[in-house]
């Protein structure tokens, strides 16, 4: 019975070795983890500039510059570089009505567009669009699950367009190292 344990703990160990032997050798070879993507260096201090400071895309858009190393301040004579949302649509269509007229699915289209200056107003970031869509099916005999669901595929939208947003601001930043 103890040859048993010795052996578990023999397996566990060598799986926990090559781990950390590929986590060695992929670090090595330059991989990074989605999200390590490292920002331009104008942005270490940044400043959004958002039609509302408790607008959720400002949220977002903070939590996705700190996991990437930019500090987030909230006076903008202190920032380096200026993250500017200058828009954040949300709209919801109808795509298809039963017999009696009633919708049965819905679009719901996101859509932003931002840019990034620095202090001195050089550009880092060109003016950019990004827009997401999703269905969402309506079920009348649960219209508040409906509700919730409709309420989380924005709130999903919205997190995937900060992020396609994140690789583009990287993206320039690496164009500018070249």
């Amino acid at each position: 019975m103890n040859g048993n344990r010795t052996l578990s703990w023999s397996v566990n160990g060598l799986a926990l070795a090559l781990v950390a032997a590929a986590l060695l050798l992929s670090s090595g070879c330059g991989f990074q983890l989605r999200g390590a993507t490292p920002l331009p260096a104008q942005m270490a201090i940044t400043y959004i500039q958002g039609k509302s400071t408790f607008d959720p895309l400002n949220n977002e858009f903070r939590d996705a510059l700190e996991g990437r190393g930019a500090q987030v301040t909230g006076e903008r004579d202190a920032a380096t570089a200026i993250l500017r949302i200058l828009e954040n649509r949300t709209s919801t269509d109808v795509l298809t009505v039963d017999s009696a007229g009633k919708a049965e699915e819905y679009e719901i289209r996101q859509t932003i567009r931002f840019d990034v200056i620095t202090a001195d107003r050089q550009v880092v970031v060109v003016e950019q669009t990004l827009s997401m869509n999703r269905f969402l099916h309506y079920i009348r005999s649960d219209v508040l699950g409906t509700e919730r669901e409709g309420e989380l595929i924005r709130k999903e939208l919205q997190r995937s367009l900060v992020n396609l947003a994140m690789l583009r601001i990287a993206a320039a930043g690496g164009r500018r190292a070249d």
